[in-house]
């Protein structure tokens, strides 16, 4: 979700309340890189970071991927896809903003991991005309890749030993609704 004019920055305490997890959790994401506050970085003592929306719907998506027990650097890896996801679908929806767009037209937004290497965003409804299906191979020598390469895909992957999603428009639903 793009900063919208007077939209008001939201502290790491505001975060913290809203997600349920401490602070040092939500710092430690901020210090890793995983985490880019839109509003304010700190910049030393008495300086406190500021979030947009945007912001905290990245802190859930984040927690959500460390849940599965995966590197701090895989959860910094995804935040950066989904913030590409939304630029490249915005080009083919317009207006399309996360977490904005999920909760406006109630449309359904996943990411499926696949073979622990194997990203799947997907987008149904809401406008769409079809589902759209971006994939993209987060293997180990991609996570430290300036650009993995993006692929849109027919159908979700139907070869694979293991798979796990994550529901981001719960997610959106649950923090904002």
């Amino acid at each position: 979700m793009a900063i919208m004019a007077g939209e008001e920055p939201i502290t790491l305490k505001e975060v913290q309340l809203r997600l349920g997890v401490p602070q040092h959790v939500l710092i430690h994401l901020c210090e890793k890189g995983v985490i880019e506050p839109d509003h304010a970085e700190t910049s030393g003592r008495g300086k406190r970071r500021e979030f947009s929306q945007r912001n905290l719907f990245e802190f859930a998506v984040a927690l959500a991927v460390r849940k599965f027990g995966l590197p701090v650097a895989t959860a910094a890896f995804v935040v950066r896809l989904l913030r590409s996801f939304a630029q490249a679908t915005g080009k083919v929806v317009p207006g399309f903003e996360l977490p904005g767009f999920v909760l406006e037209t109630g449309s359904e937004l996943s990411l499926h991991f696949y073979d622990g290497h194997f990203l799947v965003f997907s987008a149904r409804g809401g406008g769409l005309r079809k589902a759209l299906l971006l994939g993209v191979d987060v293997g180990e020598s991609s996570l430290g890749a300036a650009r993995a390469r993006v692929e849109k895909l027919a159908e979700l992957p139907k070869s694979y030993d293991a798979r796990f999603e994550i529901d981001l428009a719960r997610i959106a639903r649950r923090i904002f609704e």
